[in-house]
């Protein structure tokens, strides 16, 4: 940034001065009059005014005194016609910088006289300044300043800080201490501090301290203290400023409390839902029904494979698998909407409502009716709109047939080894499927039927499976869940599975799958003969 050009108002009969001024680099601003001159002082700042004291408009000390008293801030230095001792002490005595004599002006002198009058000026306008600047900051600054001895006796205070103490004149803290208007332990920590400061010449800087007032009541002020040196670099005190920042700090405790009572609510519901997830899990079979024949100690001829991988806490999948008679067993999967707690409730009432009414629901479509009208009735009660896929599959080894009806569930699918053939158990000769339960009271599930052979695998799953997604946005889908069957089929069935799994991981490029997985496998084993 450029430095500044002096600005100077010459009011003068001719022309010597300015064009003098003007060639040492000055702006000059002409008059011939003190009349004009005046004029052009007002709205313009001038850092000195040079006038001639005999002017067509006023002569002597007149022409001196009426300028002064229109700009008493502004220098001004005088031209005289006359070697006038008592004029020019006269002059000076009524505020003139200086008294020049015409007849001796040259151009580098008067440059000179102007730039010492414009310093002068300017230091006797500061010195002036800063007593009033420090008082205009001492009483309408809001933060606590103070100044302090070597005892820590109090030297000045700003009003705000004798606000703070009910005084109703700041210096009535004079040679007072801390002691006088806190408790003592706060007063003798800040004794300590002050004399450190002392010894050390170290300030202590954006401290947060809490203050402690004889009623009880604690503020908070951010602090900083330095040490108070004279104009030769003696340390003579202390001082200081304190900001107060209670509200700050009763925001920061309780929002501190406030996460501290959030962090223990959230390990409470962690603890919750591991509890749930424990008890969840424990509601999966964790055994099989021997289904033999009916002959006694024979190996099951039946075998299942299960894998579940909730992708939550908790998880709104579930299977079951339930023993109706010596030759025959059943076999339900569902998925409830969402993968939070209410999901998991939900299985629960369906494991409930499954091993209840299995044994006189015979028929997988009328066991499928009954579980939605108990769920509509829980749902509509509750005044939540929440539904369930399901597939209930019932194998009946000595008619070697597998009825079966469906909710809205994905199709399971049916391997035959011995023919190398993959088949999807969808609906029936008329396309129709149950819709999801809990939807509609009055919905009807039709059961399908088709036989089942040694040899074949049946694979129930959930909609986590062929709905995993890739890298490309493409899903999983069955076209790829039958080529992974077909891939991995000459496998024991166990393998088997857990290779199609492996493959829904490679195809989403991640470990952990996205949705919960549910996936129930059933090896119907050759009959052993008499």
């Amino acid at each position: 940034m450029p430095k500044a050009i002096p600005r100077i108002l010459v009011i003068e009969t001719g022309k010597t001065c300015a064009k003098m001024l003007e060639q040492c680099g000055f702006e000059i601003v002409l008059a011939h009059r003190l009349s004009s001159g005046l004029q052009k002082i007002n709205g313009r700042g001038f850092d000195l005014i040079l006038v001639e004291l005999s002017l067509p408009d006023t002569q002597g000390i007149e022409t001196f005194a009426r300028l002064h008293k229109q700009v008493s801030q502004t220098s001004i230095v005088v031209l005289g016609d006359a070697d006038d001792e008592k004029l020019a002490a006269r002059t000076i005595r009524m505020g003139a910088q200086d008294y020049l004599l015409k007849s001796q002006l040259n151009g580098p002198l008067l440059a000179s006289t102007i730039g010492k009058a414009i310093d002068r000026q300017l230091g006797q306008r500061v010195h002036g300044y800063e007593g009033f600047l420090l008082q205009a900051l001492m009483d309408n600054i809001p933060d606590s300043i103070y100044f302090k001895d070597l005892r820590s006796r109090f030297l000045m205070i700003s009003r705000a800080k004798a606000r703070k103490h009910g005084l109703t004149d700041p210096a009535e803290a004079r040679s007072k201490t801390d002691a006088d208007y806190f408790t003592e332990p706060h007063a003798r920590q800040a004794l300590a501090d002050e004399q450190e400061i002392l010894r050390s010449g170290k300030p202590i800087e954006d401290l947060e301290e809490v203050e402690t007032w004889p009623d009880g009541s604690e503020t908070w002020v951010s602090t900083t203290k330095m040490p108070l040196r004279n104009q030769s670099g003696q340390i003579v005190g202390t001082f200081g400023i304190s900001r107060d920042i209670t509200k700050r700090k009763r925001a920061e405790q309780a929002l501190a409390e406030r996460t501290r009572q959030l962090q223990a609510k959230n390990r409470q519901i962690e603890d919750e839902l591991k509890m749930a997830r424990e008890l969840q899990l424990a509601m999966l079979p964790q055994k099989f029904p021997t289904i033999s024949g009916g002959k006694p100690g024979q190996e099951s001829t039946l075998r299942f494979f299960t894998f579940f991988y909730p992708s939550g806490a908790v998880s709104g999948d579930f299977f079951d698998v339930i023993a109706l008679s010596p030759t025959s067993v059943g076999v339900f999967i569902c998925d409830v909407m969402g993968h939070d707690v209410r999901a998991a409730l939900v299985t629960a009432m369906m494991r409930s409502l499954v091993e209840d009414l299995s044994t006189t629901a015979t028929d997988p479509g009328h066991l499928l009716s009954l579980i939605n009208q108990a769920l509509f009735s829980v749902f509509q009660q509750a005044g939540s709109t929440m539904f369930a896929t399901a597939f209930y599959l019932v194998a009946d080894l000595s008619a070697g047939q597998l009825h079966y009806a469906s909710a809205a569930h994905p199709d399971p699918m049916q391997l035959s080894r011995y023919e190398g053939k993959v088949e999807t158990l969808g609906a029936g000769p008329d396309g129709r499927k149950g819709p999801a339960l809990g939807l509609f009271k009055e919905a009807t599930f039709p059961t399908c039927r088709h036989k089942i052979e040694p040899g074949d695998v049946i694979m129930l799953f959930t909609d986590g499976m062929i709905e995993a997604g890739g890298n490309d946005h493409e899903i999983f889908g069955r076209e790829h869940l039958t080529a992974a069957l077909h891939k991995h089929a000459g496998l024991p069935t166990k393998r088997m599975l857990s290779g199609v799994l492996s493959e829904i991981r490679k195809f989403s490029g991640r470990k952990k799958f996205d949705d919960d997985i549910c996936l129930v496998g059933m090896e119907v084993k050759p009959l052993e003969s008499d």
